[in-house]
């Protein structure tokens, strides 16, 4: 079958210049022929919707945009409205029921990139993919990012490089341990330069059970002020 890069060269959309669609099929590929849910947030001229389209021959696909668009592609449905308004994004959701695959190509603003994940994050299927395009902006201050700080709290680049904390971590060593959301329900998060891939998937496993304090904990809780 003909290749997501080849059916790239027929929709401008950026995916292509910014070498996205070589990523993408390293794990689109084994998805192909399977039936999806798949949302993309960031529509523009719906080149990449239309990409998706072809691509993925049985699956459903929406987007969702804050401009209306005075086009129309088959079989495909495009809301309008504001990645940051959960009560759109909870109406998309319930309409498909379990999003397999999200894209998130949308206002690229930390801020919102983190709201959108939180949100849809319980609206992905178990082993769902979800992607975040062009992180660069997390660098940019109109954006929500640093050029200087790299480790800005709330910037979206160190949201998920905290979601790979969340999979490595355990508690048997972190007195008073409190799990957080994501906590077991992340199986692995890819960078790329510009992109990143987070699978669902649990990992409770890794997690020890959690013990009683007592006064040894609260020593090394102690200790750990000193030594962070």
């Amino acid at each position: 079958m003909i290749s997501l890069k080849e059916i790239g060269k027929k929709y401008p959309t950026n995916k292509n210049d910014y070498g996205f669609l070589d990523i993408y099929e390293k794990y689109f590929e084994p998805l192909r022929e399977k039936k999806l849910n798949i949302l993309e947030i960031g529509v523009d001229k719906g080149d990449s919707l239309r990409l998706w389209k072809e691509y993925f021959i049985n699956s459903k696909i929406c987007g969702l945009d804050i401009d209306k668009k005075d086009f129309k592609i088959n079989d495909v449905e495009i809301f309008q409205g504001d990645q940051n308004d959960k009560t759109l994004l909870s109406k998309i959701a319930n309409k498909y029921g379990k999003f397999d695959i999200i894209i998130d190509d949308g206002s690229h603003i930390s801020k919102h990139i983190i709201n959108s994940f939180n949100h849809l994050f319980d609206h992905l299927s178990r082993n769902g993919l979800y992607i975040v395009e062009d992180l660069q902006t997390s660098y940019i201050p109109r954006y929500g990012g640093s050029r200087m700080n790299l480790i800005k709290k709330n910037s979206s680049m160190n949201f998920f490089k905290s979601l790979s904390d969340s999979i490595n971590y355990e508690n048997l060593d972190r007195p008073f341990f409190k799990k957080n959301r994501f906590d077991g329900l992340i199986n692995s998060v890819h960078f790329y330069q510009n992109i990143v891939f987070i699978f669902k998937g649990e990992s409770k496993k890794y997690f020890h059970p959690n013990v009683k304090t007592n006064f040894l904990d609260i020593f090394k809780k102690l200790l750990s002020y000193l030594f962070r």
